[in-house]
């Protein structure tokens, strides 16, 4: 199986659809609050110093890349993981018996 159609198939063990058991929301609140007041803080300490705002577009711009990636990367070592444990779990397919005979 490919790199790519590996990465297409869905992972058995996340939750999806309807009946999906929904996770604690209070770390996403208190992480999301907590990040909000560091924006602004950080927005009020470049007004105050009269500076530009628009030099928080980099550090803006570094931190969603960053998220991003840590998101694709949890999601594909996921994928691999449930690869693996199919790999494992998979029943013998006699190869090795026929490289034996041939010998």
């Amino acid at each position: 199986m490919s790199v790519h159609a590996a990465l297409a198939r869905p992972v058995p063990g996340a939750p999806r659809g309807r009946h999906a058991k929904p996770r604690a929301r209070w770390p996403r609140v208190v992480v999301r609050t907590s990040f909000l007041a560091l924006a602004l803080t950080a927005l009020g300490a470049v007004v105050g110093a009269g500076w530009p705002p628009v030099l928080l577009v980099v550090p803006i711009a570094i931190l969603l890349l960053l998220v991003a990636s840590v998101t694709k990367l949890r999601t594909a070592s996921r994928k691999i993981d449930s690869i693996f444990a199919a790999e494992l779990s998979a029943p013998d397919t006699g190869i090795e018996n026929v490289e034996n005979e041939a010998a």
